[in-house]
């Protein structure tokens, strides 16, 4: 894949994170969103989609946005993640094995 074959939003998103090449130059997201003119939640869907596309994209709550520079920050930027990914799939489980009249149940 070649930054052409991206849309110009992500295309900008790849540009800037060049820039910020390792934990220490991460870019708070709500910076990066500012400077592309989208809300955050754009910027969140179009980070989610380039990482799905093989981008190496790393994030730190209350740190920012960074491409990792090695093994030890890629880890770092994907524990988030992995975290969230844990507790969907707990939640997905819980809900699956729900029983339908739960509510019933709790309020009695």
């Amino acid at each position: 894949m070649k930054i052409t074959d991206l849309q110009r939003l992500d295309q900008n998103i790849i540009k800037i994170l060049a820039e910020h090449r390792g934990i220490d130059k991460a870019i708070d997201g709500e910076l990066l969103a500012q400077s592309l003119n989208v809300n955050l939640r754009t910027l969140q869907a179009r980070i989610e989609f380039l990482q799905g596309k093989g981008c190496a994209i790393g994030s730190i709550d209350n740190i920012g946005y960074f491409a990792p520079l090695n093994e030890e920050e890629r880890t770092k930027g994907i524990t988030k993640k992995e975290n969230m990914a844990y507790s969907t799939l707990k939640a997905v489980m819980g809900v699956r094995s729900a029983s339908l009249d739960w509510l019933d149940k709790m309020i009695d």
